[in-house]
């Protein structure tokens, strides 16, 4: 791994665990000639179960490119997951903000997938993920783990969700888990002992 990749992969979480920064732009997965080294804290503390109204947990069944229009949201083994698709090849513009609390935790191994020139995925300041897709009949989306704030293991790590579907807020074209359940709101948390 050269400098430039290392410095790739290390600076969302350093950025983000100063609590201050300029807003961060993530590289395509594609343009990397290498995968960032997996985070070992990253990895073990995010087997932790994430609870909510909807369980987050498992990828839904048979997602493929092309399925019901709709931002599909889960939690397993290899972290958090984000897609987006739709079944009309014209182009639907999701986007959406996940906000990460407390500030001790960091979002870490951020992974875009299937990205062209007009996605966007960025992190804050405000240890907000910001994810911006264009997405027609193909799969957009980001992958990323939440670190555990370093020393606390008495607390609550919590993830809030905003989704937006054509610049309006959505309920119903957002599917959660393996059970594919939609939210009562476009805006829906989940949450974790740490």
């Amino acid at each position: 791994m050269n400098l430039r990749h290392l410095v790739l992969a290390v600076l969302p979480a350093a950025l983000v665990a100063c609590g201050g920064g300029p807003t961060l732009e993530i590289q395509p997965a594609a343009a990397r000639t290498s995968a960032p080294s997996p985070q070992p804290a990253a990895s073990r503390c995010d087997s932790t179960p994430w609870t909510g109204a909807i369980s987050p947990e498992g990828r839904p069944d048979a997602l493929d490119a092309g399925d019901a229009g709709a931002v599909y949201v889960w939690h397993d083994g290899d972290g958090w997951h984000i897609r987006t698709t739709d079944a009309r090849p014209v182009d639907h513009h999701y986007t959406g903000t996940i906000r990460l609390q407390p500030a001790a935790a960091n979002f870490a191994d951020i992974r875009t997938v299937r990205d062209e020139r007009d996605d966007h995925v960025s992190v804050d300041g405000t240890n907000t993920l910001r994810y911006d897709f264009h997405t027609f009949a193909s799969i957009d989306g980001v992958d990323f783990h939440v670190t555990c704030p370093a020393g606390r293991r008495d607390g609550h790590e919590r993830l809030a969700f905003h989704t937006d579907f054509d610049g309006h807020p959505i309920s119903d074209r957002v599917r959660i888990g393996d059970s594919k359940q939609s939210p009562k709101s476009a805006d829906f948390a989940f949450v974790r002992s740490v």
